[in-house]
């Protein structure tokens, strides 16, 4: 072990003794081509050779250093070389290429549109420069290519990535197999077809990314110093293909992908940074999907740990920072610790500041802060919190103007934030605009589009709301059919199936409760149990669908007084005093659940009930801080917990076990004397 740790630190040594080298070289090579651009004055026939080298030497040191006025430096320099260079002269599209690489990297960097459009300008001609045959033809097509992905990520205009496609099609072809640019052809085409995919949902686009990232990691065996380039993309549309089919066997590999990728990246190379956040990533995501707490919480760590090696000025810090608040609201709503949704909304505030309005991710980032504040506001009922989100949602919109690819969501977001503005009667409510919006969303989300289930889920939710606020039947039967149609988009082993089978079962109790016919409920059960059926032992969504199953049992059994129904109730509530994670928010409002039912109905299980909620709210108070305003909420709501287990022990004749629920309470619960409650 000795041996391997000298190793190990031998090779950090030699990397730091090589940056430092690569450092000094680099210097030298600027002073170099700087002295001699001197010796070559203006009509000097070699002044636009100078020129060039010098402007290479200041984009070399910026891509090593970071520094933007070497960057703006070596942007000058190659527009005095290309005036130098008229049409007709060989070095032309060389210089033009130059130029274009210059402002596309600055477009990177300020995310001023002028830039890249010159860029992709300036592309066109120097494509033009290279006709069939010419020997820079398929790098000249490649450059093109990327230029017009990166202005489709910024502006979502589809054409743009057609282009884009079909122009890495045409340089693949000029790079048979055995051609040292291949497999660099290989990932770009598969990137383009990924975003197509990502924007309209055509799986045949996937299919062929994930078959040529497979095709070019075969190009980049053990040593190349791009496999880990090549892993990652791999790794990134397998992600993607689970998102769309549910084959837990491409998210596994995706993972495995990225921690491959992460170990030929030590903790001094420059790109760690980004293959720790594409693990996490990774993780995060597949938390969502089975619930395993422990893949969270490295994700986080993962974060940090990028986010470190990101510090203020670092280009990526502002990806850094959203990508960790995101992984912290996640943990946020799954486990309910207020400092991390306070952290989650600081983090992506920092982020938006790094993202000024010409900035292409500033509607991302309007959009993350103004999610956080949204749930802040559903849990501390600020009404400032939910005025901003508003605001935010409606600035990132007109960021995303008609034929933007995030329009959609941008409607979205912005509906589903005014379905939650408590309206003053006799003002026409800000849930009729909700509904539009969430309309003209689905517009955007024609049949094949991958977004189209949850376009139909969020405009089926917003008319359950306006149901329940004006009680129009029309309104309800229109959001049934929506999730009905959602469900059909998600097949069995879709990752969203579960939650569209809880929300059709939900439209339909409710349905049953307005109009009373007994198929609704019916089929509302089955729907239930077909959803817990998705939620294994251990998953963070187990114990709310084991909730709504039992609710609805429950309801059928006072509607028709058929014993197994309450019988499985119980049977189904008992599942939680087994739980074996550290419980959660949810696990907490399933077992209150279970004590209501079992007191209402007199059941037997009503002091394991107790038991089961009070160690919850024990373990869930643990993690709140004393003095936070959550905290108080908590213990105000559930103070009278104790007292209601003693009240039942005692009905019971079980005394001591009556003191042992008052004594298992969280701390506060007791009066400052320590007295027990009276009994009822």
């Amino acid at each position: 072990m000795e041996q391997l740790l000298c190793y190990a630190n031998k090779i950090e040594d030699d990397i730091e003794e090589s940056l430092l080298c690569c450092a000094n070289d680099i210097e030298d090579d600027v002073e170099e081509s700087r002295a001699a651009l001197q010796r070559c004055p203006p009509g000097h026939t070699r002044r636009s050779a100078c020129l060039n080298n010098l402007a290479t030497d200041l984009y070399n040191r910026f891509k090593q250093l970071g520094s933007l006025s070497d960057l703006n430096e070596a942007i000058e320099l190659d527009r005095t070389a290309l005036q130098l260079r008229p049409p007709g002269d060989p070095d032309r599209s060389s210089s033009l290429a130059n130029l274009a690489l210059s402002l596309q990297d600055r477009f990177k960097q300020r995310g001023a549109p002028s830039d890249l459009d010159e860029a992709i300008e300036l592309y066109r001609d120097a494509l033009h420069l290279c006709p069939l045959g010419h020997s820079d033809r398929s790098f000249s097509l490649t450059n093109l290519g990327t230029s017009l992905q990166d202005r489709f990520r910024q502006r979502g205009v589809p054409s743009d990535l057609d282009e884009a496609i079909e122009l890495h099609r045409d340089a693949l072809l000029l790079c048979p197999p055995g051609h040292s640019d291949r497999s660099v052809s290989l990932n770009n085409l598969a990137n383009t077809l990924r975003d197509r995919f990502r924007q309209r949902g055509v799986t045949s686009d996937l299919d062929e990314a994930v078959e040529l990232h497979r095709d070019a990691l075969l190009l980049y065996p053990p040593g190349h110093p791009d496999r880990s380039m090549s892993l990652n993309n791999l790794a990134i549309s397998l992600r993607d293909r689970f998102t769309q089919r549910g084959v837990p066997s491409d998210l596994d590999e995706a993972i495995k992908l990225h921690r491959d990728a992460l170990l030929l990246y030590p903790p001094s190379h420059s790109d760690r940074s980004t293959s720790l956040n594409n693990l996490a990533n990774s993780l995060q995501y597949r938390f969502t999907q089975r619930g395993v707490p422990s893949d969270l919480d490295e994700a986080i760590e993962l974060h940090r740990d990028a986010l470190l090696l990101r510090p203020p000025g670092h280009s990526d810090r502002s990806m850094s920072l959203n990508n960790l608040a995101t992984s912290l609201h996640i943990r946020f709503k799954e486990r309910g610790v207020p400092s991390d949704l306070d952290e989650t909304i600081e983090l992506h505030r920092a982020a938006l500041l790094l993202r000024p309005p010409s900035h292409s991710d500033r509607s991302m980032s309007l959009r993350n802060l103004a999610t956080s504040l949204h749930i802040r506001f559903k849990e501390r009922n600020v009404p400032s919190d939910l005025d901003e989100t508003i605001k935010l949602h409606r600035a990132a919109l007109l960021l995303c103007p008609p034929g933007h690819s995030d329009r959609s969501l941008s409607l979205n977001n912005l509906a589903a934030s005014l379905q939650d503005r408590v309206t003053q009667p006799g003002v026409p409510s800000d849930l009729d605009e909700a509904i539009e919006l969430h309309q003209a969303a689905l517009l955007l989300c024609p049949p094949g589009h991958s977004d189209r289930s949850m376009s139909l889920d969020n405009l089926a939710v917003s008319l359950q709301d306006r149901f329940k606020q004006r009680s129009i039947p029309s309104d309800l039967d229109e959001a049934i059919e929506l999730h009905r149609d959602a469900l059909l988009l998600r097949p069995p082993g879709h990752s969203d199936r579960s939650m569209s089978l809880n929300n059709l079962a939900a439209n339909l109790q409710d349905r049953f409760e307005h109009e009373g016919v007994p198929s609704d409920l019916d089929e509302a059960i089955e729907l239930h149990r077909d959803a817990l059926l998705l939620y294994p032992l251990g998953h963070s969504d187990r114990s709310k669908s084991l909730e709504n199953l039992a609710t609805s049992l429950h309801i059928r059994f006072k509607q028709r007084g058929i014993q197994s129904d309450m019988d499985e109730a119980f049977t189904l509530y008992l599942q939680l005093s087994y739980l074996s994670h550290a419980p959660s928010y949810g696990d907490l409002s399933a077992a209150k659940s279970w004590v209501a039912s079992a007191e209402v109905l007199q059941d037997s299980s009503a002091l394991v009930a107790y038991q089961t909620a009070l160690k919850f709210l024990d373990q869930h108070v643990a993690l709140l801080s004393s003095s936070s305003r959550h905290f108080n909420v908590v213990r105000e709501a559930t103070s009278s917990l104790a007292t209601d287990a003693f009240s039942c022990g005692v009905r019971h004749g079980a005394l001591t076990t009556a003191v042992e629920l008052v004594e298992q309470g969280p701390c506060g619960i007791l009066d400052p004397v320590g007295t027990l409650p009276h009994a009822a």
